[in-house]
Order: C-alpha cells, then structure tokens, then sequence
C-alpha cells in the first residue's frame, strides 16, 4: 500500500505496490509496479475469470488471457505445453520483471488484493 498526498489539492491518492527484487550474479535490481485505486477492480475481475473460467478450459491452439495496467503492469496465464501457466509482469519493458506464480497462488493473491482493496477507502 502507499498513500499520496498531493500537497496542492490535499487529496489523498493511494495505490497497491508490487515490488519483486532480481538478484543476478553481480548485484541486484528492484523491478517495482503500483496500481491505482481505480485498477484493482479490474485486476481482481480478471483473476476471478483466468481462475473459474480459463483455468478449466484446455485449448486446442496456445492461448494467451492478460489484464493490463495503464502504466504497464501484467497479469496472466498462458497454454503450453498441456498446462496453464501464470504470472505477474511488473515493468511493460522489461523481461527481467517476470514472476511466475502456481495457479494455487492466485486465491492468495486474489485474498491480499480484496484486503488491500478495503483499505485503500
């Protein structure tokens, strides 16, 4: 969570924050991705679709189901390899910003969203 304050207006703005640290063999980069308020209905509608509806289905072909921020994060499960597999993109241009999630990871994400959610109000 981060709380805003716009010290013009005084409006309070607040977000959800995702932060993934990549550790290579040199250093380590932090990849960093927040949502606005107003995003996080959709995020949590998407995984509530990708979980009820594209997880029980198998497709033919490869199949791709994403939900796309504004300002480039992702969230999405993909079909290969006879399997569905998920993940988090947190920066639009950057590879090295993947996280790759279990599908029994998206309740847990699912359930920290909905909390986040409340006390963004």
């Amino acid at each position: 969570m981060i709380h805003y304050l716009d010290l013009i207006s005084l409006e309070k703005l607040s977000s959800v924050r995702f932060k993934y640290d990549v550790a290579s063999t040199y250093d380590t980069d932090t990849k960093i991705a927040s949502l606005d308020t107003d995003e996080i209905d959709g995020l949590i509608k998407s995984l509530k679709i990708m979980q009820e509806k594209v997880f029980t289905s198998t497709p033919e072909n490869y199949t791709k189901v994403t939900y796309k921020s504004r300002g480039g994060f992702e969230a999405g499960c993909y079909w290969g390899k006879n399997e569905w597999s998920t993940y988090l993109k947190l920066e639009k241009y950057d590879g090295k910003s993947y996280v790759f999630l279990k599908q029994e990871d998206f309740p847990k994400l699912l359930s920290l969203l909905e909390k986040a959610k409340t006390m963004l109000k």
